[in-house]
C-alpha cells in the first residue's frame, strides 16, 4: 500500500498524534521495569511478561515498541528482582550460615551423588525405607536451619530459583556469580524442605492407608448371617414343638434362647480390622516416633497433636506402657475399649493406632499442617 517508507512514517505519526500516543521517555521506561518487577514476583512466564509489558504500554497511550526491547526490559526486572532478592537473603541469614548452604549442596554422598541431587530427587515409593530416607532430608535441611529463613520469599521465586540451580550439573553451581549463587542455593534449600515436607505427609497417608488395607486382608470374610438366622429358626421350631409349656417357662426359655443368640453375635469387621492394626503397630512403630517431632500446627486445639506429643514423651522415657489415667475420649469412641483395657501395653499400641488415623484424617481435611508444607 505505501511505496514511499517516508509516507507510512508521517501516516503513523498522525495517527498517535490524534489517538494520543506517544513515544516512552526514560521515566516511563523505569515505570515499566517497575512495573514488570511487581510482575516477576506473580509470574515465572516470559511469555506472559511480555503480555503484560504490552498491555501496560497501551493502557499508558505508549508506542508498543519491538518485542526485542520489551523483552530487555523483562531481563532488566529480572535481575533488578535477583539483586533484590539477594540483598534479603544477605540481610537475615548470617555469613556463616550461607557458607554452610553453599557447601552443603555441593558435598558428596556415600553413594557418590552430591547433596544437591539426592534432595531433589523424588521418592520412588512410600515404604517404610523411602519414608525414612524422606525423613533423613528433612533432618539435613534442619540441621542446617533452612526451616528458620526465608519465610518472606513467596513460593513462586523459591521454585523459579531452585529449578534455575538444578537445571545445570552440580560442578557448574560452583562457577555461578554472585548474589545469582547465594540466591539459588538458598531458594533450592527451602524449596526442597516445602516439597519434601508435601512428599513425607502423603507417603505418611499412603503408608497408614495400606495398614489397614493389610490388616482388612488378615481378617477372615464376614460372617454367614443366614446361616445364624436358620439356627435360630430351628431352635425356635424345636422350642414350639414341645409340648405344653407354661406361660412363665416359656418366657424364660425365650430370653434364654435370646440371650444365648446375642452372645454368639460374632464382631464387626471394622472392629476385627482394628484389633489386627493395634496387633501389627510395632514395625511402623520407627515411623510415628520421626513424625512425632515434626512441628505440626493446628487451630486451637486437636487431639492428634495433643496425643502425638504424649506420645512422644513415652517414647524419650522409654516406655511402652499407658498410663492409667490416659483414656483419650477425644480420638474416638471406639478406641475407647482398647485404649482403656487393663493391658496397658496393648492400650499403648491402641493410642498409636488412634493416634495415627486421627492425624491422617485431620490431614486430609486440613485441620492439622506443618508451617513449611
Amino acid at each position: 500500500m505505501y511505496e514511499r517508507g517516508r509516507t507510512l512514517f508521517d501516516h503513523q505519526q498522525v495517527a498517535c498524534t490524534v489517538l494520543g500516543f506517544q513515544w516512552m521517555s526514560e521515566h516511563q521506561r523505569r515505570s515499566l521495569v517497575r512495573e514488570l518487577r511487581d510482575e516477576v514476583a506473580r509470574c515465572a512466564d516470559r511469555d506472559q511478561l511480555l503480555v503484560r509489558a504490552r498491555q501496560w504500554l497501551y493502557k499508558n497511550k505508549l508506542v508498543i515498541v519491538h518485542e526485542r526491547a520489551i523483552r530487555t526490559l523483562i531481563a532488566a526486572a529480572l535481575a533488578q528482582l535477583e539483586v533484590e532478592t539477594g540483598t534479603a537473603i544477605a540481610a537475615s541469614v548470617d555469613p556463616a550460615t550461607l557458607d554452610r548452604w553453599r557447601a552443603s549442596v555441593s558435598e558428596l554422598r556415600p553413594d557418590g551423588q552430591t547433596q544437591q541431587s539426592w534432595l531433589w530427587a523424588a521418592p520412588a515409593k512410600h515404604s517404610t525405607r523411602q519414608i525414612s530416607e524422606v525423613l533423613e532430608r528433612i533432618d539435613l535441611l534442619y540441621t542446617l536451619d533452612v526451616h528458620k529463613h526465608l519465610a518472606d520469599i513467596p513460593d513462586l521465586i523459591l521454585r523459579r530459583y531452585a529449578r534455575r540451580l538444578v537445571s545445570r550439573p552440580p560442578s557448574a553451581g560452583a562457577k555461578i556469580k554472585e548474589p545469582a549463587r547465594t540466591v539459588e542455593v538458598a531458594c533450592f534449600l527451602r524449596y526442597c524442605l516445602f516439597t519434601t515436607t508435601d512428599q513425607l505427609i502423603l507417603m505418611v497417608q499412603r503408608r497408614i492407608a495400606d495398614l489397614w488395607r493389610q490388616a482388612a486382608a488378615d481378617v477372615p470374610a464376614t460372617v454367614n448371617w443366614a446361616a445364624m438366622y436358620k439356627t435360630l429358626l430351628g431352635e425356635l421350631v424345636a422350642l414350639s414343638a414341645q409340648g405344653a409349656v407354661p406361660d412363665a417357662e416359656l418366657r424364660a426359655r425365650l430370653e434364654a434362647l435370646i440371650t444365648e443368640t446375642q452372645k454368639r453375635k460374632p464382631p464387626s469387621r471394622a472392629s476385627l480390622v482394628r484389633e489386627g492394626l493395634i496387633d501389627g503397630i510395632r514395625p511402623v512403630r520407627s515411623l510415628l516416633v520421626a513424625i512425632a517431632k515434626l512441628p505440626w500446627q493446628a487451630t486451637g486445639e486437636h487431639p492428634a497433636i495433643e496425643y502425638l506429643a504424649k506420645l512422644q514423651a513415652l517414647y524419650l522415657k522409654g516406655s511402652r506402657k499407658l498410663p492409667v489415667e490416659v483414656v483419650a475420649p477425644s480420638l474416638g469412641m471406639i478406641w475407647q475399649v482398647s485404649i482403656s483395657s487393663p493391658d496397658r501395653e496393648r492400650a499403648f499400641q491402641a493410642l498409636e493406632v488412634a493416634t495415627l488415623f486421627a492425624l491422617r484424617r485431620a490431614v486430609r481435611n486440613g485441620s492439622v499442617w506443618i508451617e513449611h508444607s
